[in-house]
């Protein structure tokens, strides 16, 4: 095993005697030689970088990955920042994730951005999530496939510059610029610099008033700043305000498809999928849906200790059954109609959980007028259903209760009376679930739905039987 000195390594590059410096890579400990150049100080690191890059162009990839990796993150940028592309792309693949991510946390946002441009999407999505950026963070889905212009550019050398490079980036319709810091100083849109004068320079005809978000920015918020704004790009800026990356149109298209899908799953008891349905095998489809099934049953004990409760009513008066379907659905629907606008309206920013009260004034007017107009309606069908018939009492039920107009009317008044109750009671529910789950930062489109299923088929059957316990009780259709 051989020692090295950094000024025989130093010494050999410069002659260029590369199958020395191969042989010494080949049988000194690589760690050993990364620390005998991270002795070198700034001055000699400068003058020496040129004679470094030499490694990376005569030792096996594998064994520069191993080298590079054990450097300090000073010289790494240094070293990045002198290598081209295609060197940086070799470096980039032999080198693990892990390491890539370790580099990176150290390093300027310019080094990172040449890092990133090199760096396949599926393997900048994994280092974005290593670098402890959350998975539906706006860090999370930025790219560093962009142009860099800086401010003191001239706009025929940034016109030259977008037809050199301007394939490789994902967007050049909306063009940001730089300083010589890497802060961005403004934004610039391509039809803009077209018809610019060819002389100006960039910092004269940027905008300044530009939108921006952080890495740590949930998805769906950037996704309403680009719906609200009508943006084609937006900057990504890091802790210290850096450009880090951008987010262009293309980007939040799939987050916003992404999340309806999930949406929708969420709202039909079945847990998201992460592929589209053909490539999903046959059991873990049914997976997928087992669980909700299994809560949705499990929840049901409500309902069916109620029922229990007044099988004697059931029993006593059969007819009463035939209306548990309409009372419970009824109270669902009406439960999801307002969850749903409550969702679609705090996600569209249409109002914010800020406006609780105001919206909460309007729904239940909303739910009054409704409970209404379903009541009476619904008093005259099942009034118009005994009448022809379609549903008649049995002729000595255990209630005592004959089967005559004044029993039809308030058998058709209690259930009528129950729907309003539960328009009225499912409504407000939906409401106060939807503004209280987003208060605390849950999905209400995941919970809301089952959530007002559950408690207003509890409710429902609660007034509906407590309501006509109530009038059996006291003699009140046995006596008509």
């Amino acid at each position: 095993m051989e020692k090295i000195n950094i000024n025989e390594l130093l010494s050999l590059l410069k002659e260029k005697k590369f199958k020395e410096v191969k042989e010494i890579f080949e049988n000194t400990p690589i760690i050993d030689i990364s620390d005998e150049v991270n002795t070198l100080d700034e001055n000699e690191l400068n003058e020496n970088i040129t004679y470094l890059l030499y490694i990376f162009k005569i030792v096996k990839p594998e064994i520069s990955a191993e080298f590079f990796s054990n450097l300090n993150s000073e010289i790494q940028s240094k070293l990045i920042n002198s290598l081209n592309d295609e060197e940086i792309q070799k470096l980039v693949e032999i080198s693990s994730n892990d390491d890539l991510t370790d580099f990176i946390s150290y390093w300027p946002a310019n080094v990172v951005t040449k890092i990133f441009k090199n760096t396949s999407k599926s393997d900048r999505e994994i280092i974005n999530k290593l670098l402890g950026y959350k998975e539906d963070s706006a860090g999370s889905i930025m790219t560093s496939e962009y142009l860099t212009l800086l401010d003191d550019m001239k706009v025929k050398d940034a016109i030259s510059l977008i037809r050199k490079e301007g394939r490789k980036a994902e967007t050049i319709y909306t063009l940001f610029v730089k300083n010589n810091s890497f802060d961005l100083v403004g934004v610039l849109e391509l039809d803009d610099l077209i018809f610019a004068n060819e002389d100006s320079l960039l910092k004269d005809i940027i905008s300044k008033n530009y939108l921006t978000c952080n890495v740590d920015d949930d998805q769906e918020d950037v996704a309403k700043i680009f719906k609200r704004y009508d943006l084609n790009a937006l900057a990504v800026l890091n802790e210290d305000n850096k450009l880090t990356g951008i987010i262009t149109i293309d980007d939040i298209m799939d987050v916003i498809e992404k999340e309806k899908n999930e949406d929708i799953e969420a709202m039909n008891k079945v847990t998201p999928l992460e592929h589209s349905y053909t490539e999903t095998g046959v059991f873990k489809l049914a997976f997928k849906c087992i669980p909700w099934l299994i809560i949705l049953i499990v929840f049901n004990i409500g309902s069916m200790v109620l029922q229990n409760e007044f099988q004697d009513i059931i029993s006593s008066l059969a007819v009463v059954s035939i209306f548990l379907t309409m009372v419970c659905d009824c109270a669902g629907n009406s439960g999801s109609q307002a969850s749903t606008l409550m969702i679609r309206g705090l996600s569209t920013g249409d109002f914010k959980t800020g406006d609780f009260f105001k919206i909460l004034w309007k729904e239940f007017r909303v739910a009054f007028i409704t409970g209404i107009v379903v009541a009476i309606f619904n008093f005259l069908w099942v009034l118009f259903m005994f009448s022809v018939q379609i549903i008649d009492i049995q002729p000595g039920n255990s209630a005592g209760v004959n089967d005559d107009l004044l029993t039809w009317v308030a058998l058709s008044g209690i259930v009528s009376l129950t729907l309003f109750l539960n328009i009225i009671l499912s409504k407000t529910l939906g409401l106060v679930l939807v503004f209280g789950l987003s208060k605390f930062k849950l999905d209400p489109a995941v919970i809301a739905g089952p959530a007002i299923t559950t408690v207003m088929d509890i409710v429902s059957l609660g007034i509906y039987f407590g309501t006509l316990s109530w009038v059996l009780s006291s003699g009140l259709l046995s006596g008509l």
